[in-house]
């Protein structure tokens, strides 16, 4: 197994655990040991640090297909090469930034395709995933900042948000809502699984 997949394989556990902790509130909530906005605030701080963890995890391959050792032997079309580590990040902290932003997937996409030919593997993220990914960033945006212009942003370009009930159109009721039932799936569930495809899709892309 590749780092790359270990990587992603860290990355796809940390998801099941978020998904198992908003389960087994929900739960608690149906058994009316917990109210409805502690249930809402786990929905939201978990979504977050899913979204969080992908960052890391985009970072995370961004590095390795670019200067880690199996790069070398991959037979992809390097447009540069690096023998450390850190002379790739000193590169990507040029000028004078204090740490590698790589908020979404279309930033690591433009940076991977500085250095490999076509962005490979991040770019083998499939439509459908790219497409509930950059919403996901809008939900992430909207818990967040919580700012006017985030919630403004995340009600209008978000799928569902304007067809739940004004007093439901936070991030927290949103991801709870089940918008499916045959088979039951809520909102978060299927932002988690988007996260765990893509991830699997990058790592078979390697």
């Amino acid at each position: 197994m590749s780092r790359l997949s270990d990587h992603v394989d860290r990355f796809a556990r940390r998801v099941l655990l978020y998904h198992h902790c908003c389960a087994r509130v929900e739960s608690s909530f149906g058994e009316n040991r917990l109210r409805v906005t502690d249930v809402e605030l786990v929905y939201s701080s978990s979504f977050l640090s899913v979204c969080s963890h992908w960052e890391s995890l985009l970072e995370a391959v961004l590095f390795e297909t670019v200067c880690g050792e199996e790069s070398r032997r991959r037979g992809n079309r390097r447009f540069a090469s690096f023998e450390k580590r850190s002379h790739l990040e000193d590169l990507l902290l040029f000028p004078g930034k204090d740490y590698v932003s790589i908020p979404n997937l279309k930033r690591a996409e433009e940076l991977a395709g500085l250095f490999i030919c076509q962005g490979r593997p991040i770019s083998a993220v499939s439509e459908r995933n790219r497409t509930l990914l950059q919403q996901a960033v809008l939900v992430r945006n909207a818990i967040a900042h919580g700012s006017s212009f985030a919630i403004k942003t995340f009600c209008a370009k978000v799928p569902g948000v304007s067809a739940l009930p004004r007093s439901k159109r936070s991030p927290g009721a949103f991801l709870r809502h089940e918008f499916r039932q045959a088979p039951s799936q809520r909102r978060y569930e299927l932002y988690f699984a988007a996260y765990q495809s893509a991830a699997a899709e990058i790592a078979r892309a390697w």
